[in-house]
């Protein structure tokens, strides 16, 4: 409803506003610390990450160099494979020419011979000797068919235990060549999986680190406008002590005036009641009559009223001294905004506030931030506002003149020093206008 007003003591002002912003830096240095355990977590992370990297690179490097050594033997294996196989073809080409040889070699003993056993060519010899001789021809040929045969059927066999051979190590070497694939792929795709993690991880920390240094330039931002702030209310302080300074020292000057005056007004007085004396008596003894004395009775306690600023308007106070204008100014609290919907003015504590301009008393009373205060509605449709009065002596619906004593200055409500804070709105609690050209300030 009402901005909280002015602080008038350093030290409480170093207290008020030095808690928020004290606050906010603890908050900020516990998100530092809250970015670099986070950050610390990833780097474990990323050394984890990297150190499983280094022994997955170092077993792709090992199954490489088996992979090496296995297509190595493959290719061995390989060429032995080829030589058999050129091993294997060269001895079909020789079981063929010999197969072949078997068949013609019976074909000429068929034809040639005509006889269908040794004893028939005995028989049909001419002589013994011819008989011997083709017994032994025929004994020979039998002879070398049999050799042959016998080394056909080592051959066939021989080319048999090749082939299966073949196959067997084709098969070995497929298997275990297709086996470190397989061992070789998983690794590869394990090592780009854990470079992207660690990728990740990078951007992660990449991403801790940006909020960590957010967060520095917050805290720096922050202690920069501190320091801004504080250099600010230092200069207040300073402003506000000397315009108390100045308002005590023209408050005892116009107390030792007021004195003087009254001490004046007081031998006048003197004088001219024993001027009246003189002169009764003097009537008395010369004519016989009986003048009636006169007394005059002078408030010398209550001093008068300030004369009108001009637009109907005067002075709430003897004697005005700014604390504190109207408008945007360093917040003094860190709750009450930085904008001020009034004036403030210095002044001793009781010293009389007198309504600026004729109207209705609307409210008075006491308020958490205001204090004890008054408002006036005017006639022209504007509020005026007393705050932080000592008391008040006026009450709701009463109607008062420009000059009318409506309390004493005070301290009392969200206030920490003695002051009046003067405001004019347009509307109640709204619409605050600066009341210093209407006072002529």
């Amino acid at each position: 409803m009402i901005k909280l007003k002015r602080v008038a003591t350093f030290s409480i002002l170093l207290a008020i506003l030095g808690g928020p912003l004290a606050a906010s830096a603890d908050e900020l240095d516990d998100k530092i610390n809250e970015q670099n355990a986070k950050i610390e977590t990833i780097q474990n992370n990323q050394n984890a990450a990297q150190a499983q990297l280094t022994a997955i690179e170092e077993n792709v490097a090992k199954i490489e160099s088996e992979v090496y050594a296995v297509l190595k033997e493959k290719n061995e294996e390989e060429q032995k494979l080829t030589d058999l196989n050129k091993e294997i073809e060269d001895l079909k080409v020789v079981i063929d020419k010999r197969d072949e040889q078997i068949q013609n070699q019976a074909r000429d003993v068929q034809t040639n011979q005509g006889a269908s056993s040794i004893i028939d060519i005995v028989v049909e010899s001419k002589s013994v000797n011819e008989a011997i001789e083709k017994a032994i021809a025929v004994n020979t040929l039998i002879k070398a068919n049999n050799d042959i045969m016998q080394e056909q059927t080592k051959d066939k066999e021989k080319l048999e235990v090749l082939q299966k051979e073949s196959e067997e190590r084709l098969v070995v070497i497929t298997d275990k060549t297709a086996e470190l694939k397989q061992k070789q792929e998983d690794l590869v795709t394990a090592k780009l999986d854990q470079e992207v993690q660690i990728n990740e991880l990078s951007a992660s920390l990449a991403t801790e680190q940006g909020e960590k240094k957010k967060f520095e330039t917050q805290k720096a931002e922050a202690e920069k406008k501190r320091e801004a702030e504080l250099k600010a209310l230092a200069e207040q302080k300073a402003k506000e002590e000397a315009a108390r300074k100045t308002a005590e020292e023209a408050a005892a000057k116009a107390q030792e005036k007021q004195a003087q005056e009254a001490q004046n007004t007081q031998e006048q007085v003197q004088a001219e009641e024993q001027q009246t004396t003189e002169t009764t008596n003097d009537t008395t003894s010369g004519n016989g009559n009986t003048t009636e004395d006169t007394n005059t009775t002078v408030d010398q306690g209550t001093p008068a009223p300030p004369v009108s600023t001009g637009g109907g308007w005067q002075s709430p106070l003897s004697s005005l001294v700014i604390t504190s204008p109207f408008g945007s100014r360093v917040d003094p609290t860190g709750n009450s905004g930085s904008f001020h919907d009034g004036v403030d003015f210095a002044g001793a504590s009781g010293t009389p506030v007198y309504a600026s301009k004729g109207g209705t008393v609307v409210e008075a009373g006491f308020h958490w931030s205001a204090g004890n205060h008054v408002i006036i509605q005017h006639a022209d449709g504007y509020y005026s506002y007393y705050m932080h009065l000592s008391s008040f002596n006026v009450a709701n619906g009463q109607e008062v003149s420009a000059g009318t004593v409506v309390g004493g200055m005070g301290t009392t409500g969200n206030s920490t020093g003695v002051h009046l804070h003067f405001g004019v709105s347009t509307g109640l609690w709204s619409g605050f206008v600066n009341p210093a050209p209407l006072l002529g300030l």
